[in-house]
């Protein structure tokens, strides 16, 4: 479970996170491969979201999914490319989440994703939430927490030791020393 206050901090402003739909590069259903083609190239994503004519998130496509949906059993098939459809192509119910999702569920669909759809209950695009944003805010909160909220040891620690009982028998926990270690330090101590 994550924290309130990390939490509270990671969303204190949401646009912050989110792309609206508005600004976000997409397809819809019933355009050709090519289009699909065209769009992704002019972005330079590597896929993108699909809505049917209602904006309703529908999948998403990709590069890739183009090719492969013109390929015949051992060549491609490059007039195909203005011929079939991308509903006919696209990967179907993509990771998606609500504008109420809880933090933790969007940190563990980033760890496979390079972005998140958003859509509202009935199904509606409203934007994405990108893996690139949400390291950006991470990164943010690692540098400013300590500046913005105040954050006290526990119950008689000091800054080097840190003494905790343990969850699950409620017994003390032996002390453990916190060294301060910078990431090239941490990195060669492991090569």
């Amino acid at each position: 479970m994550i924290g309130k206050h990390i939490e509270g901090f990671l969303f204190e402003n949401p646009s912050e996170l989110m792309l609206e739909a508005s600004c976000v590069a997409t397809v819809g259903t019933e355009n050709t491969l090519l289009h699909a083609l065209m769009v992704l190239s002019s972005v330079g994503y590597s896929s993108i979201p699909v809505l049917n004519s209602k904006g309703q998130l529908k999948g998403i496509i990709s590069l890739a999914m183009i090719i492969n949906g013109v390929k015949d059993t051992e060549n491609y098939n490059w007039e195909q490319l203005s011929e079939r459809q991308v509903k006919e192509t696209m990967k179907e119910d993509p990771a998606r989440i609500t504008p109420d999702a809880e933090l933790e569920d969007i940190l563990h669909l980033l760890v496979d994703e390079n972005y998140l759809c958003c859509t509202d209950h009935n199904g509606k695009f409203i934007g994405i939430i990108t893996r690139k944003a949400m390291f950006k805010k991470i990164n943010q909160f690692a540098h400013q927490f300590e500046i913005t909220h105040e954050v006290e040891p526990r119950n008689g620690e000091n800054n080097n030791e840190i003494n905790r009982d343990d969850v699950t028998t409620g017994k003390p926990l032996t002390p453990v020393r916190v060294d301060t270690r910078s990431a090239q330090t941490v990195f060669r101590s492991t090569w």
